[in-house]
């Protein structure tokens, strides 16, 4: 499995008050990155309780070194993939293109982006999904391996903790 300690790291740092919010965004999309070897990596938060629209934290691209934030997702324009994230928790899904909760995302974004695997995992807070951490793999498939699935699924449970106040002061009136 994928080693953890550069994760943990940063999360006591973020939890320290060592780094700011955006920096701990940004170095957890690349620590993850790194870790799973894959080319895109980003951190996601759903805007409501009805879990219509997520939004981007970080989004980092590995082969172009560059970070990107804001981007928004609509469950109007990617019904399979946000029934999918309530549903499953999760979405692995090596050929991208052709999952049924996946499948969505080929012309807008798979294709321009040259997308082939996709790995999520929900961000959950008091037992409910709050946000989704998305790997990608760029130019060609990754069959996502249960070291990496489980670390991935760790690597939610340390965002869930680092984010707790946040996600306390953002979600808690609405649960």
């Amino acid at each position: 499995m994928p080693d953890q300690s550069a994760l943990l790291l940063l999360v006591k740092a973020y939890k320290d008050q060592q780094i700011s919010e955006s920096q701990f965004y940004q170095q957890l999309t690349e620590t993850i990155t790194a870790a799973l070897g894959c080319s895109r990596a980003s951190l996601w938060l759903y805007s409501d309780s009805l879990l219509s629209e997520i939004i981007a934290l970080d989004l980092y691209d590995r082969n172009s070194d560059t970070h990107y934030q804001g981007i928004a997702l609509h469950e109007d324009d990617f019904s399979a993939y946000f029934e999918a994230m309530r549903n499953d928790g999760g979405i692995d899904a090596a050929y991208a293109m052709e999952h049924s909760a996946t499948s969505c995302f080929t012309e807008a974004y798979f294709e321009p982006n040259d997308i082939y695997s996709l790995l999520d995992v929900g961000i959950r807070y008091s037992g409910q999904l709050v946000g989704v951490f998305c790997c990608e793999n760029v130019g060609e498939v990754m069959v996502w391996t249960e070291q990496q699935k489980v670390y991935l699924d760790q690597a939610a449970k340390l965002i869930t903790f680092a984010l707790k106040p946040a996600l306390q002061q953002k979600f808690a009136a609405l649960f």
